[in-house]
Formats: C-alpha cells, sequence, structure tokens
C-alpha cells in the first residue's frame, strides 16, 4: 500500500506542473467539459483559472458553482502518467480581490519575467465590461490514480486523499492570495 507521504507527493508534483484541467459544469440540464490553464493556490487548496465569461463553463458556474474536474500528465518517469480527480465550489473572483489573484496567476503561471510580460493581460480585462474573469475553485475532494492497484490486476481505481495533506513543499513560499 502506498503511504500518505508518497500520495501527497505525486499530488503535489500534479498541483507544480500540470498546466491544465478538465472541468465538467452543468447548465442544470445538460454537463459540458472544458479544459483551462491553472495555477495551484494553497491554505485551502484552490484552483486559479481565467476564462471568458460569456463561456458555456463560465455561465454554468454562475448558476451552478458545484464542478469536478481532472489533472493528467503523460511522458513521466516510472508508470509513464500520473492524474487526479476532483470535486469543489467555483466562483468568479469579485473586483475587491482582482488584483491579488491577478498576480499570483502571472506570477506562477509564468515565473519568467519576459515570459510573463509577453502573456500578461492588463487587469482591466477581468472585470467590468471586460471579457474575461478568473474563477477559484475551492478543492473539497481529492483523488489520486491507483498506480499500485493497475499493476497488480489492471483495475481503473482512485485513491481518496486527505485534502488538508495538500500543501506546499515546506520552504517552498506560498504565494496564494488570501
Amino acid at each position: 500500500m502506498t503511504d500518505s507521504a508518497e500520495l501527497a507527493e505525486r499530488s503535489h508534483f500534479l498541483l507544480a506542473n500540470a498546466r491544465f484541467m478538465t472541468l465538467a459544469t452543468s447548465d442544470g440540464t445538460s454537463p459540458w467539459a472544458s479544459t483551462v490553464n491553472f495555477v495551484a493556490l494553497y491554505r485551502p487548496l484552490r484552483l486559479l483559472y481565467y476564462s471568458l465569461h460569456t463561456a458555456q463553463h463560465s455561465r454554468n458556474v454562475e448558476r451552478h458553482p458545484v464542478i469536478a474536474g481532472s489533472i493528467y500528465m503523460t511522458g513521466l518517469a516510472g508508470f509513464g502518467l500520473d492524474g487526479a480527480q476532483f470535486t469543489g465550489r467555483c466562483r468568479v473572483v469579485g473586483p475587491g480581490s482582482l488584483t491579488e489573484y491577478h498576480r499570483a496567476y502571472y506570477e506562477l503561471n509564468f515565473p519568467d519575467d519576459d515570459t510573463r510580460s509577453a502573456w500578461l493581460l492588463p487587469e482591466q480585462e477581468f472585470h467590468g465590461a471586460g471579457p474575461r474573469r478568473f474563477y477559484v475553485v475551492e478543492v473539497l475532494h481529492w483523488w489520486l490514480l491507483d498506480i499500485e492497484r493497475w499493476l497488480v490486476d489492471k483495475h481503473d481505481q482512485r485513491i481518496a486523499i486527505p485534502i488538508e495533506t495538500l500543501a506546499p513543499h515546506p520552504g517552498e513560499p506560498d504565494r496564494s492570495p488570501g
């Protein structure tokens, strides 16, 4: 059985290195899946992304904030892939905390100053008449692919990971907005 420290390490690796997650939302009658670029924030675990506020998944989140999602990476050493699934509540970032989340998203997603400046969109794109919004998913439940089980009998199972065990490595700065 995989120990909790190893599971937390795998989770941290995914959160620090995967750049895209697939969100599952609903308008109340039909499901919708979208892939978005994200960064992880901690204390509590949150996933920050932005999207057009007119996109189907954005409109769904406004009506039904409970979402599910997945994060997968391939081409990894060892087993070759790893992934997580999660559930959570999603909300739009309001104007009062936009500056903090805007800064955190761009600094975490683009640590290099030159790359960041090439991708940086101005804050006014994310409020008022601007076409985009930042969204925060508060992760409520987290599961990892059960690699050990797959290697034994090829059963595609997940292992529940307690949210409180997922945090940045000791000594790693937590640049998460409050």
